[in-house]
């Protein structure tokens, strides 16, 4: 007897075990999930390669050009607000850094204040936008991780 599928009824009522023990849950098919997951591939490596494909019609834009020189500016203003708001929120609260202060002043604030002078004093020094934010993000995650 052929099912649906083309298998026998013994090799059929085994499959869902078989499909179980590769990480597929009760009810979940193989081919259906595979084809969701190439699609899903496909749409990304496209939405990745459209800039580098858009390039060649960018090449002399003064936008572009005009871009290349504020964003850099307008990632550290985006970095250094997000800090400082979600660390204002943390202090009204009382969870910066478990509701722990130094003077008076709450942890959370002292390594924001850190991260900034930090960033800046890297920016003056090597004036590269993306080592200062890089460095500036990681210093700001290891003094509030592990020193506040």
């Amino acid at each position: 007897m052929i099912t649906a599928v083309g298998l026998s009824p013994a090799v059929s009522s085994t499959t869902p075990q078989v499909l179980a023990s590769a990480g597929l849950p009760e009810g979940v098919e193989l081919w259906p999930t595979v084809w969701i997951l190439l699609a899903v591939f496909l749409v990304t490596v496209a939405l990745r390669g459209l800039p580098f494909a858009a390039l060649k019609f960018f090449k002399e834009s003064q936008l572009v050009a005009w871009l290349g020189l504020v964003m850099p500016v307008g990632v550290m203003t985006v970095l250094a607000i997000y800090a400082t708001t979600t660390t204002a929120q943390e202090a009204t609260s009382g969870d910066a850094a478990g509701g722990s202060t130094i003077a008076g002043v709450p942890t959370g604030w002292i390594a924001v204040a850190l991260g900034i002078a930090f960033v800046v004093a890297v920016h003056l020094w090597r004036r590269s936008a993306s080592l200062s934010i890089l460095l500036g993000t990681v210093f700001y995650v290891v003094l509030v991780n592990w020193v506040f």
